[in-house]
């Protein structure tokens, strides 16, 4: 079990690193907002590798469901936004439309939503607490991007139709 959560783990951060490499659009200087978050994730996602493979199993079943779980809706959630603009955190760019279908049918932020629930399976699968605090690190980190993103986008010209999609969906 614990080689297979490892292949999960390491799956799904190389997934998330690959996004920021290929997925996100990238237009002009990166944010700082974008160099912390790609600096910190790299770093408490090689602690969640070492634990995972050093420390004892406290729930496999359950952080093998959440590593599976962020996987699917991650690449879901690529699915529905390949060549949408859409920019990596922190970066201040409003895309070219408000995102309706997909996994965005039923969430505002399922990319940031994947990465929360596989910080969260490393602290299920060890019990660790430092884990646990370096998901609700990351989870706030998600948060303010998330908000400051509603945010440029209320201020924008998709004003409109993103209150519109906020109302209606969530």
């Amino acid at each position: 079990m614990r080689l297979t959560l490892l292949v999960a783990e390491a799956a799904c951060f190389a997934s998330f690193g690959w996004a920021m490499l290929r997925h996100f659009q990238r237009a002009g200087k990166t944010g700082p907002g974008t160099i912390f978050t790609a600096a910190v994730a790299p770093a408490f996602a090689g602690l969640h590798v070492m634990a995972l493979a050093g420390m004892p199993l406290a729930q496999p079943r359950p952080a093998l469901v959440l590593y599976m779980g962020g996987a699917a809706l991650f690449w879901w959630t690529v699915r529905a936004t390949r060549g949408r603009g859409l920019a990596a955190c922190f970066q201040g760019r409003i895309p070219p439309a408000v995102i309706r279908d997909g996994p965005y049918r039923w969430m505002r932020h399922p990319f940031y939503t994947s990465y929360t629930l596989v910080w969260l399976a490393g602290f299920a699968a060890t019990g660790w607490w430092p884990l646990a605090m370096t998901a609700g690190f990351m989870a706030s980190l998600y948060g303010c991007a998330a908000y400051t993103e509603e945010r440029d986008l209320l201020r924008s010209v998709l004003r409109e139709d993103y209150r519109n999609y906020k109302g209606k969906r969530h």
